[in-house]
């Protein structure tokens, strides 16, 4: 099997096929803060409506928010997983010669419904004086959760890819955007094995396997997804996750600034401030996430880190866990630049290549260097007199 360098890993690992000598100039990605996610679920009900209305497609739930750590779709779906893979193994590595990938397939039972065990209790309620979290101090309340939105990753070492035996899987030349042909599918189901994020299911009544599809149509039009324009919570944000910093001026213009995309900074740049869900998988997810700064970092070092002993890659800290911390304390207390790419969040349905950063105000850039969006970083509030707006004498 080929090698291919997992800069999520900091090393090589095994993966069916070589990659492109070069990166996409564009690639399909997001950036999801879940300190704001409060559950309403809106996004899910949006994919839904949009995708998965057709026979068959019941159960799909392309998207769906999960609250962490009592429940899942399918349940358990992660560390059943995690379970099986042996020390620092990718689902590549803990194939065996039967097979690419190493998975499983869920039960029926833990398909039941998208938020299967969120009503589930753990632990016991603290006796005595309640204690409050104080993460200045390290210290986390005994009982805490939150919410997690959970969408397919595009990955750039895509399990579901690898393992179909038909290659009807394949990325985008032009964004990166896993899709699934149809025409070529013969339903083995290998992806819905494969996948270890569980996205790719079986439709039943059409006899062949469907997967998300990024909203690609939208993509093209130059919005953004439909989970990330009906967010109420302003939750995400959506672009060109390999715009880099020496990149020139999107479209023609010469008034729209250079450099990186937004979602770019806030996870490649040296102000790191999301993270990717299970980068020990060795799929190389797209969606990131900025971790809930109220969390253990214990409990999100096995869930957004390589979650390995030896640390490898170039994130903040000299270990995983101080990775966790560092983040945590940057989502908790973002830098001025950080706290003006966060009003780009659900500001405009347009995507976002670029951006400006200034003191009061920041500014967004489409694909053709058109400014999209400019906001202030607070809003301005008028107060107005009471009587005025009630019916008293």
């Amino acid at each position: 099997m080929p090698q291919v360098y997992n800069p999520q890993l900091g090393r090589e690992h095994d993966y069916p096929y070589e990659h492109r000598e070069a990166e996409r100039d564009w690639h399909w990605g997001m950036v999801v803060n879940v300190n704001r996610c409060i559950n309403c679920n809106t996004c899910s009900f949006a994919c839904k409506s949009t995708w998965t209305s057709g026979k068959g497609e019941e159960y799909m739930w392309w998207m769906n928010v999960e609250t962490e750590p009592y429940g899942g779709y399918p349940m358990g779906w992660d560390m059943r997983l995690l379970d099986d893979l042996d020390g620092e193994q990718t689902v590549f590595e803990a194939a065996d010669q039967s097979e690419r990938v190493h998975g499983y397939v869920a039960r029926e039972e833990e398909w039941e419904y998208p938020a299967l065990g969120d009503d589930m209790a753990h632990g016991e309620y603290p006796a005595g004086d309640v204690v409050e979290s104080d993460v200045a101090e390290g210290t986390y309340h005994d009982m805490w959760q939150f919410y997690l939105p959970r969408l397919c990753n595009h990955c750039k070492n895509a399990a579901c890819l690898a393992a179909c035996p038909r290659q009807a899987i394949y990325k985008r030349e032009e964004d990166g955007i896993v899709l699934l042909d149809q025409e070529r599918c013969r339903g083995y189901r290998k992806c819905v094995k494969a996948c270890p994020y569980h996205k790719p299911m079986y439709n039943p009544e059409t006899g062949v396997t469907e997967k998300p599809v990024g909203c690609y149509p939208r993509i093209e039009e130059g919005n953004v997804p439909r989970c990330v324009s009906s967010c109420i919570g302003k939750t995400r944000l959506h672009g060109n996750i390999n715009r880099g910093p020496d990149a020139g001026p999107p479209g023609e213009s010469s008034s729209a600034p250079g450099g990186r995309s937004p979602i770019n900074y806030l996870v490649h740049s040296d102000e790191k401030v999301a993270l990717p869900l299970y980068p020990q998988f060795g799929t190389r997810p797209q969606v990131f996430y900025m971790p809930p700064y109220h969390v253990p970092p214990d409990f999100l070092t096995q869930m957004f880190t390589p979650n390995e002993e030896t640390k490898r890659n170039d994130w903040p800290g000299s270990t995983y866990r101080e990775s966790i911390e560092i983040v945590q304390d940057r989502v908790r207390n973002p830098s001025h630049h950080v706290l003006g790419i966060l009003q780009l969040f659900g500001a405009t349905t347009r995507l976002i290549e670029t951006y400006t950063v200034k003191e009061t105000r920041v500014k967004g850039y489409d694909r053709r260097g058109k400014k999209v969006v400019d906001v202030p970083f607070e809003e301005e509030m008028e107060v107005r007199e009471g009587e005025m707006w009630t019916n008293q004498p």
